[in-house]
């Protein structure tokens, strides 16, 4: 994973970090106390605004957000000055908790000042022994370690009503972009704000490309100490809050994009020595090479294998402290250490595959932007994932080798498929299409079979075909949970329908991987299938597709303005045979 986020939607303004792991406090040091810059624009927010009840989120009124960034020829420094009112009692909870992140492998940061505002009084709550700075891993969850920390602040004695006011400067960037800066100016968030301001302050003469995406707004600019000096500012700024089941890729905020960057070529050239193969395999990668060429077997079939191995020797796990973050580890040293994410897993596999004569590059996506990324001012921040563009007599496939192990020929396997993506190499000089995911298939058989009688159990059997990206969805499903919990799972599905179900035979699985065809068999029994209705003097049963119902479950938001999201085009097969007894009266 690229340790950067560019598509994120906060529910409260940046530098405010929510539901984060944490670990071992760190010393005092991680931090200093100081007055703000002297180049800072000092703004005041404005206390007695009204508060707009039936717009807040969580209890929260932000009456002022305050983002103040500078660059000079061989640093930044962004100044964040945020105001929040309580409203309600859920309200103190959040603003009495200060989160502040950093990254202590680049960046310094500066604490100005703590706020508190009650009743026309203003009190200092900014002491420096009760900041608390901790080890910050948003991403543990997925096996991703950046060394982020996060400065914590539990403030005492906040009621409803109150206004807490903090100001903070983070200085540095990652050396990785080799001084060439990038970022993105949120103009409206999911919760209310009275005041947005933003202001960039840029060196004259160095060159600078805006690009403001669903909004009219333009800054005011002044020039002043050889510097470009841009200012946005809106006021009583709604909400925009996106529907539940929109499309990752659907961003519907107002933003501006700032970058040195001028060009998608100019980003692929940024990449490519970072992503640039080894001239010389050490030994134990050599020795691989070898054992793959040594099996013999087509191009396709060694290509094959490679991924595999990679999918499945190499386990995830990123290590993205600092330069990190983009930068993929040496493919000997990820084969050693048996561990890598998807930038080093990717570079291991391009390594791999030129070495036994087949034409591989790196390429750059985002796994929810997708095909968006192209509206986008270019920057390295715009790619989240690394996969493979490999070329394998005359065919172009698109392999991820941070999927689960594939099996299956290059021509049965799912590609990685994100519409866009930025193939890194000489001569790129824009955005490559991905071809569109080809249809899958999904079939479930159900068979209800009642023919010992009407009042003898009924046998019921669900057979599932998966094809595909389904059969891959089945195939992790079934490795990563035990087979006890997966027949739970399976039962309390169609219980939903027939309460008394009960299990017959356990599920069985039939894997052929050389089609990517996963086969899932469940037997089970239903004592009660038939229900009396005295009323028409008749028995009953109701015979169901549970699975195509699921399937075409509609949204719980049917009047919306965001898209829906339908997943990836698939033809779904359901049939139900239903066996009566013979004598059965027609």
């Amino acid at each position: 994973m690229l340790n950067f986020r560019i598509r994120g939607l906060p529910s409260l303004v940046a530098g405010l970090l929510v539901g984060a792991t944490v670990a071992v406090a760190a010393p005092a040091a991680d931090f200093s106390v100081a007055a703000p810059p002297a180049w800072v624009e000092a703004i005041a927010p404005d206390i007695a605004a009204s508060v707009p009840t039936e717009q807040l989120s969580a209890g929260v009124h932000y009456l002022l957000t305050d983002t103040q960034t500078r660059v000079d020829a061989q640093d930044r420094t962004t100044y964040r000055h945020i105001a929040m009112k309580a409203a309600n009692q859920s309200g103190v909870e959040s603003v009495a908790h200060v989160q502040i992140g950093f990254d202590p492998a680049y960046q310094v940061l500066t604490l100005h000042s703590i706020r508190l505002h009650r009743d026309g009084r203003t009190i200092s709550k900014l002491n420096a022994a009760a900041v608390k700075v901790l080890q910050q891993e948003k991403e543990l969850e997925y096996r991703i370690f950046d060394g982020s920390k996060t400065a914590h602040v539990f403030l005492e004695d906040v009621r409803v009503g109150d206004v807490v006011e903090y100001a903070y400067s983070v200085r540095g960037s990652n050396p990785v972009f080799g001084n060439r800066q990038f970022g993105r100016i949120e103009l409206q968030w999911n919760v209310p704000v009275h005041q947005l301001v933003a202001r960039l302050m840029w060196p004259a003469g160095r060159k600078l490309a805006l690009q403001p995406l669903r909004t009219a707004l333009r800054p005011v600019v002044t020039e002043h100490d050889g510097l470009i000096d841009q200012r946005w500012e809106v006021r009583d700024v709604a909400p925009l809050v996106v529907e539940a089941g929109a499309p990752d890729w659907f961003d519907p905020y107002p933003f501006v994009q700032w970058s040195e960057f001028a060009d998608w070529a100019a980003v692929a050239r940024w990449a490519e020595p970072l992503y640039r193969r080894p001239v010389v395999l050490g030994p134990a990668l050599r020795a691989e090479v070898d054992r793959i060429a040594a099996a013999g077997g087509s191009l396709p079939y060694k290509a094959a294998k490679v991924l595999r191995f990679v999918q499945g020797e190499i386990r995830y796990l990123g290590v993205e402290v600092g330069p990190g973050s983009h930068a993929p580890t040496s493919p000997d040293t990820v084969l050693d250490r048996r561990f890598g994410d998807c930038k080093d897993k990717s570079l291991l596999t391009v390594t791999m595959l030129e070495a036994l004569g087949i034409g591989a590059r790196p390429a750059l996506v985002h796994t929810a932007s997708r095909g968006t990324i192209a509206d986008l001012q270019p920057t390295p921040g715009a790619f989240n994932h690394v996969v493979v563009r490999a070329e394998v007599d005359g065919a172009t496939y698109w392999l991820d080798p941070t999927r689960s192990p594939q099996p299956g020929t290059l021509d049965t396997l799912v590609q990685a498929g994100f519409d866009r993506a930025l193939v890194i190499g000489a001569g790129t000089t824009g955005l490559s299409d991905m071809p569109a995911a080809p249809q899958q298939h999904r079939e479930v058989r159900m068979l209800i079979d009642a023919s010992d009688g009407l009042d003898k159990p009924v046998r019921m059997t669900v057979v599932t075909i998966a094809d595909g990206s389904w059969a891959e969805s089945m195939r992790d499903s079934l490795a990563t949970t035990n087979r006890d919990d997966q027949q739970k799972n399976y039962l309390n599905f169609y219980a939903r329908y027939y309460p008394d179900l009960a299990v017959e035979r356990p599920i069985t699985v039939a894997d052929d991987g050389y089609a990517n065809r996963v086969t899932v068999t469940e037997s089970y029994r239903i004592p009660t299938f038939w229900t009396r209705n005295e009323g028409k003097k008749r028995l009953e049963a109701g015979v169901f597709a549970p699975d195509m119902e699921d399937a075409l479950r509609g949204p719980r938001q049917t009047r919306r303005d965001a898209p829906l999201a339908l997943g990836l085009p698939t033809e779904f097969l359901h049939t139900v045979e239903v066996r009566l007894p013979e004598d059965w009266p027609i």
